[in-house]
């Protein structure tokens, strides 16, 4: 009786062992491949909510300004929000790059230093430049894809410095170069567009238009070199001071977002405290359309509302 009692609790022990083994086994597995993680499942929940509501697009509700563009056949889809001028942010950068670009010549050296790096605004979403040599059009990808404050700094002072030669400050460049680009909107017909003082959309007071972002975006989108870059979720450039590996702001691009859409070909994000932008280029069956979306509430905001014009409207 006693043998046979110690043989059933010595099955029971080993069936308790071999449960906690496998289950040992199991959970660090499922931790390995991040199953078990809570970012894992919030990410999840994160893909489900974003198919789930991305449905229904109500302007001025999802964003102040809104439009989706027909690239081929050149005409508006959807065009709302004409009336308001929201924060421009970082979409201010396609408007300094459109005018640099009239200015010098993609492979010219841009010297970046000390000086112009210190007059960044603290906070700055940025490319990590360093002191040294870069081409224009890798200053241009610094903008672009990053949206290195910094990037656009470097090039309105190498501008400004072309033209006034040596013998002024850092602000002093800087400051010419906005009156030089302010004047040049004017007589792009980017008329309802207003950069103030920085080069990199940083001033609270900067404000745009749908009409001057979806002219100034289209008018970029011309360039080979602007559509390589910013249709990657990491772009890479050679440089003297080394190379740098940039994250791009468009999670649309991010294989690893809620947001991912293989669909999505880049193009810019601007964020200015509550008021998030979003100009996307998006290409399916041989079509391109651009959708622009302008002060949305929040981060996922400005991509539901998107998603819901490529559902919606695009289908």
């Amino acid at each position: 009786m006693k043998k046979r009692r110690s043989r059933k609790y010595k099955k029971i022990i080993i069936i308790f062992v071999t449960m906690l083994f496998v289950s040992l086994v199991a959970a660090v597995g499922l931790y390995k491949t991040g199953i078990y993680r809570f970012d894992f499942l919030k990410d999840v929940l994160k893909k489900v909510d974003f198919q789930m509501n991305t449905n229904e697009l109500n302007i001025p509700q999802d964003a102040l300004s809104f439009s989706v563009y027909d690239i081929e056949q050149e005409e508006y889809l959807l065009y709302e929000g004409d009336s308001q001028l929201p924060t421009v942010a970082s979409l201010a950068k396609l408007f300094a790059i459109d005018y640099a670009l009239g200015k010098v010549d993609l492979e010219d050296i841009v010297e970046v230093n000390q000086e112009v790096l210190e007059l960044v605004p603290a906070g700055s979403s940025l490319a990590n430049l360093y002191a040294g040599e870069y081409t224009v059009k890798q200053i241009v990808e610094a903008m672009l894809v990053p949206s290195g404050n910094d990037a656009a700094y470097a090039l309105a002072y190498h501008i400004a410095k072309n033209e006034l030669g040596e013998g002024y400050t850092a602000t002093e460049y800087i400051d010419y170069f906005m009156t030089e680009l302010n004047e040049y909107l004017i007589k792009a017909g980017y008329s309802k567009t207003n950069l103030y003082n920085d080069p990199s959309g940083a001033s609270m007071q900067a404000n745009s238009h749908l009409e001057d972002i979806n002219r100034v975006a289209l008018k970029l989108l011309n360039y080979d070199f602007v559509k390589e870059c910013i249709g990657k979720s990491e772009f890479s450039i050679q440089t003297p001071q080394g190379e740098f590996t940039w994250k791009n702001t468009n999670e649309f691009l991010d294989e690893n977002s809620p947001y991912y859409n293989e669909n999505v070909k880049g193009m810019k994000t601007g964020t200015m405290a509550s008021s998030y932008s979003l100009v996307v280029l998006y290409k399916k069956d041989g079509k391109a359309y651009l959708i622009t979306c302008l002060a949305a509430p929040s981060n996922e905001g400005r991509y539901k509302a998107v998603q819901s014009a490529i559902n919606t409207i695009i289908k």
